[in-house]
């Protein structure tokens, strides 16, 4: 299939998602909260609203909001998170009445030099996608001794701000 085909069939399965957290104010004695907000992305893997993305994204959120590609905005709870993967599980509160799930793949079986794209909300803007290769793999212990229970996976695919969570495909 064409790298468009395959936008136009798993696009709809990507979310991106919008946290807020109260932080204090970092002015010493000053107790007031400031709200700040992080963008990331995620994509949608189950029939009952499981959405996989990356912990950092979620992991010290006060509100999970979840955006579609029709606009519909959900809310989500986190249900779990693995800082040492970074990797997180979230689920929304209900389910948009149309959506579409991505099919999970075996990493196992991805090699050097696959062809991979990569569909996420980048500096905000939705729905956007960068394609390249797969240029190495990487045990975590390698790279990053935070990280243990991760494999990093190198890639030539553009990945900037607000990719944080966007899903890989093959």
């Amino acid at each position: 299939q064409s790298l468009q085909n395959l936008f136009e069939r798993v696009n709809p399965s990507v979310v991106s998602i919008r946290t807020m957290q109260r932080d204090l104010s970092g002015i010493p004695g000053d107790r007031r909260a400031v709200a700040t907000t992080l963008v990331g992305s995620g994509v949608l893997i189950s029939n009952d609203g499981k959405i996989i993305t990356a912990s950092h994204v979620v992991h010290t959120a006060d509100k999970v909001m979840v955006e579609f590609l029709n606009g519909e905005t959900i809310r989500a709870d986190v249900l779990v998170t693995e800082p040492q993967a970074d990797l997180a599980l979230i689920k929304l509160k209900y389910l948009p009445k149309k959506f579409t799930l991505a099919t999970l793949a075996d990493s196992n079986r991805t090699k050097t030099g696959s062809e991979v794209f990569v569909v996420g909300a980048p500096y905000g803007i939705q729905h956007t996608i960068t394609s390249g290769i797969i240029s190495a793999r990487h045990r975590a212990s390698e790279i990053n001794n935070r990280m243990p229970l991760g494999e990093f996976f190198q890639t030539d695919t553009a990945i900037n701000m607000g990719h944080s969570g966007s899903p890989a495909f093959n």
